[in-house]
């Protein structure tokens, strides 16, 4: 019969008291927060007024300064086109012919209706007002505007600077007022007259003033009579202020008003969110107090379940196992249960346990381990319910409550069967690939023998033959002997030296290096090569020009196993040298340094490597010439590598044919 597991979890349960008062002091807690967020909202209110009335303040300094930049600017750029006018002019005495407009005139001038009129005044005119044009006198002959247009020209004539007068009503209608500019002209310090223009006010405004700034104020005139636009509803006197007018001569007065104070939108919305977050609060800290009621039954309850899930919570990695103290199941994960094939309902009985589970079970390491630390993990096999075997690495940990005590204790475990599987598989393969490694520098040893071995083995043999034949016919003598033995002895000698040097580079033993002149070192191999029938060697080499001169370039080789490299591939050359397409067969010999490396260049005129044979020609038993056995460039390669330089092998843009390059490190 199965039964539940007696677990005591008695010792999780929170002390209700202790919960009720900790609900107490977060209901202090939040009135506290409300009352200091409703006075922070009374200081926020009045901050907030005294801000609006900043920004506004601001704002009507910064339009009024605005506005009286623009308009000096726009009178000014007017100014210098009817200067403009006036320096055209002709000499004295002859009549100003009018250009049609200034080059590049400002907006007053390009703007239409603005310029009422505009012509010249000479100087024998001006103190003549019978002799003005038609429009000046007719102003002139108002009573109220007698003697300003005389004054503003004696003024801009007095100061030679240009002089405005106005606003001037003249024969104008009512409303269009017009401001009068004089700009005088002086040549060689003689005054010639004054180019003047009279200049309509609110066509002015119309094209100096945009659209934006009208559509939040109204420009008034001296005498309060609306310049663009009137106010739609009673204006206050405080959204009035004064523009000051920074035309010389000129009694014209603007006034702007604001149509419609708009209030700050930040800071009123700010204020807004803070209301509507207090309110919000109150609400909350009602529904905070209701469900404080309800929770606590529910709280005491549950308090047992959340502190174990919270436990488990904190010692969770992948598949988990809690156990108590006397070695009980307390709860395992679904992972953990899929990873064995066991339910949690067959966990967590007390009994009757299957073999195979309870043998899994027994495997974990006892609560005396988990005590001792399991940080690192451990790998055991266990056995899956379907009976393959399954490599875990497990890690412990107590399972504590919140004051530290010990309820029981935590397993984490992770499936590295198939981790386990590809490192055994990975260590199979590399001990063939080892053995392999084994087999082919075997082969490659022996191959090299036979390569090395094939040239003076057969000199011997040609010499031993020959010998032995006159010596059956009786037809040499000893003097003649003599030479020959010494030949063989020179040839077996030779090829001890090769199987020495290739049995102690195939064993990686140190080489015997000395300090190697590179120069003379090329010259004399060079010197030893028999050359195939119609190919020439040329040597570029730069030797030192006297005892005192410095040094050629010198590197730290074994002096032997370099010349096989180099013979093999000067031999190699000459061999190719001779299939070339066109021309002479040339193989060239050359010397260069670059960067701490010094390079030893051999360049044919045969047909070249093509670029896809490149990569594979280093190779062993890769060879693309009839006989071969592939291993020369091989050793070539190895013995460079040996003296930590390298090989390139590229196309001969002199020669056209291939070019292999030695870079060796440098003697420091």
């Amino acid at each position: 019969m199965k039964t539940e597991p007696a677990v005591d979890l008695d010792p999780l349960d929170l002390d209700a008291r202790q919960a009720s008062a900790s609900s107490r002091r977060a209901l202090l807690w939040l009135a506290g927060l409300l009352t200091l967020v409703a006075v922070c909202i009374v200081l926020l209110v009045l901050f907030l007024r005294d801000v609006e009335a900043q920004e506004e303040e601001l704002r009507r300094a910064a339009d009024a300064q605005w506005l009286e930049q623009t308009l000096r600017f726009h009178f000014q750029r007017l100014e210098r086109d009817l200067a403009q006018f006036d320096s055209a002019q002709p000499a004295p005495g002859t009549p100003p012919p009018q250009p049609l407009q200034p080059p590049r005139a400002g907006l007053l001038w390009r703007g239409e209706g603005v310029i009422a009129w505009q012509g010249w005044l000479a100087s024998e005119q001006q103190d003549h007002p019978g002799q003005w044009p038609a429009i000046m006198a007719a102003t002139e002959l108002q009573p109220e505007d007698s003697g300003t247009l005389a004054v503003m020209l004696d003024t801009g004539r007095g100061l030679q600077r240009p002089a405005y007068a106005g606003p001037l009503r003249g024969h104008q209608r009512p409303g269009d007022a017009l401001l009068w500019l004089a700009v005088p002209r002086f040549e060689q310090g003689r005054f010639l007259g004054n180019q003047v223009a009279a200049i309509r006010i609110e066509r002015a405004l119309e094209q100096i003033v945009p659209a934006w700034f009208l559509a939040d104020h109204a420009l008034l005139t001296l005498d309060d009579e609306p310049g663009l636009t009137a106010p739609v509803q009673p204006v206050q006197p405080a959204l009035r202020y004064p523009v000051a007018m920074p035309l010389p001569g000129a009694q014209w007065k603007l006034a702007v008003e604001l149509l419609q104070a708009r209030p700050a939108i930040a800071p009123r919305a700010f204020f807004g969110i803070a209301l509507v977050c207090l309110a919000a609060m109150l609400v909350a800290l009602y529904f905070f107090w209701r469900g404080t009621l309800r929770r606590r039954q529910a709280e005491r309850r549950l308090q047992t379940q959340i502190a174990l899930r919270s436990a488990m919570e904190r010692s969770v990695t992948l598949g988990l196992l809690a156990r108590d103290l006397d070695g009980q199941c307390l709860y395992a994960n679904p992972a953990f249960c899929r990873m064995l094939g066991w339910s949690a309902r067959e966990l967590a009985t007390t009994s009757d346990w299957p073999p195979a589970l309870a043998a899994s079970l027994d495997a974990l390491p006892t609560a005396a381990a988990v005590s001792s630390g399991l940080s690192a993990g451990i790998e055991l096999q266990l056995q899956h319910r379907d009976g393959h075997e399954l490599e875990l690495l497990v890690h412990g940990a107590p399972l504590t409550q919140a004051d530290g005590r010990v309820m029981g204790w935590m397993y984490a475990l992770l499936d590295i069967t198939e981790r386990k599987r590809v490192e055994r598989l990975a260590a199979r393969q590399q001990e063939q690939l080892e053995a392999s490694g084994r087999l082919v520098a075997v082969g490659e040893v022996a191959s090299t023998l036979a390569h090395e071995l094939n040239q003076p083995l057969g000199a011997l043999s040609s010499f031993a033959s020959g010998l032995l034949n006159r010596v059956r016919q009786d037809s040499i003598s000893k003097a003649e002997i003599v030479p020959v033995l010494e030949r063989i002895e020179r040839m077996a000698e030779k090829a001890g030296l090769v199987i020495q040097r290739i049995n102690a580079f195939a064993r990686r033993q140190e080489m015997s290096r000395q300090p190697l002149a590179l120069v003379p070192f090329v010259r004399r191999v060079a010197q030893q090569m028999t050359l195939p029938p119609g190919v020439a060697l040329q040597l570029e080499l730069t030797e030192p020009a006297g005892s005192s001169a410095e040094p050629g370039p010198s590197v730290s080789a074994d002096a032997l196993l370099l010349e096989h490299a180099l013979h093999n591939l000067i031999l190699n050359a000459t061999e190719w040298a001779g299939q070339g397409a066109s021309g002479p067969a040339l193989v060239r010999v050359s010397l260069m340094q670059e960067s701490g490396l010094t390079g030893i260049r051999i360049e044919d005129s045969g047909p070249g490597i093509p670029e896809a044979q490149r990569a594979s020609i280093f190779n062993a038993f890769a060879s693309h010439k009839p006989g071969g056995m592939g291993m020369g460039l091989s050793i070539c390669r190895s013995i460079v590598e040996a003296h930590h330089g390298r090989i390139e092998v590229g196309h001969s843009a002199a020669l056209h044919g291939a070019q292999f390059t030695l870079w060796l490190p440098l003697t420091t």
